[in-house]
This record gives C-alpha cells, structure tokens and sequence, in this order.
C-alpha cells in the first residue's frame, strides 16, 4: 500500500490554513477537518508547554493524536501547520514523528534562505523531504508551493513504480523467450 504524505509545516511563522485549502486541493492535498485551536493544542502539547500557555496538562493531552488521526481519516495527502513545533527539542521532534507511522514525513519550513532549518527535525526526516521556502510568503503562495511539493514526491513515487514494473516485464520477456 502506497504511503500517503503528510506535509507538516513548522514555521516559524503562522499561516492561515483556511486561506489555502483551495490551493491545496489543487495538488491533491486536503486539510484535516479540525479548528484553529487543535492545531495550538497540539504543539503546546508536544512542548509540553502547557503551563506557560495557562491551560491544563488534560486540556491539551491527546491533541496531537487527535489531529494525526483527523489526517488518516482524509485517506489522501495532507497539510498540517503547527508553527510552535520549531522550537521543538530533538526528542519532542521524535515524539511528534512517533504519531505520523504510516506517512511519508515531507517538512515545510519558511524560514527563507538565511536562516538553517530546526536541525531538531532534519536529522529525523529522511533525505530530501525536507523543504525550505522563502519566508513571508502569503497563504496561496504558501499554498501552491506546498502543491507543488506533493506534485514532485507524487512524480518521484510514479518513477520509482515505473522502474519496478519496467524491471519486472524484462525479466517475465526472458522466460517467454526462453
């Protein structure tokens, strides 16, 4: 079964998922169905920062799950921005990946060219899923960089099929000729 992506963006500046969910289908990716405060809930959360945001460690358990589970009921590729996860430490970036088994991880970052992504996420997303954008993008930039994303690994994921398939007939051709 192909593996599903989940383009998680970290920031570090908020953007405004409602603007971009038209821009977005367009590649194919679809927004989990939650509210603005699940996506705050859940990086306050992972950062176990519950305390300095004034709320309960029980107001915001199980938020991240929530919403990871909200992504695998879309059944399609899927966007999910929770800008607080930038300042995340190594193992809290670990913590949050633990919930994404099953997806292919793609990491949108907008932090510009100038900055180095949070090297907290990099070192656990594989190889070349990792995407730095200009910073101060508007949200249907955000958005069609974000599609074009999809569109590539979507391209990548058809190649390496390709490859398989055309590996395949060679070697069933051999032992029709045989």
């Amino acid at each position: 079964m192909v593996k599903r992506l989940f383009l998680l963006h970290v920031g570090p500046d908020p953007v405004d998922i409602d603007a971009m969910t038209e821009a977005l289908a367009i590649g194919g990716v679809r927004v989990p169905a939650v509210d603005a405060e699940a996506y705050e809930h859940a990086g306050v959360e992972i950062l176990r920062s519950h305390k300095a945001a004034g709320l309960r460690r029980k107001q915001v358990e199980g938020a991240w799950a929530s919403l990871c589970r909200r992504a695998r009921k879309t059944k399609s590729d899927c966007f999910v921005s929770v800008p607080a996860f930038f300042g995340a430490t190594p193992e809290q970036a670990a913590l949050a990946l633990d919930a994404l088994d099953g997806f292919r991880v793609v990491l949108v970052v907008t932090t510009g060219f100038t900055a180095e992504p949070p090297a907290a996420w990099t070192s656990i997303v594989e190889e070349g899923r990792t995407h730095v954008l200009p910073a101060r993008l508007s949200a249907e930039q955000l958005a069609a960089q974000v599609a074009r994303i999809a569109l590539i690994e979507e391209e990548a994921r058809l190649d390496r099929r390709l490859a398989k398939v055309s590996k395949r007939r060679r070697q069933v051709n051999r032992r029709l000729a045989a």
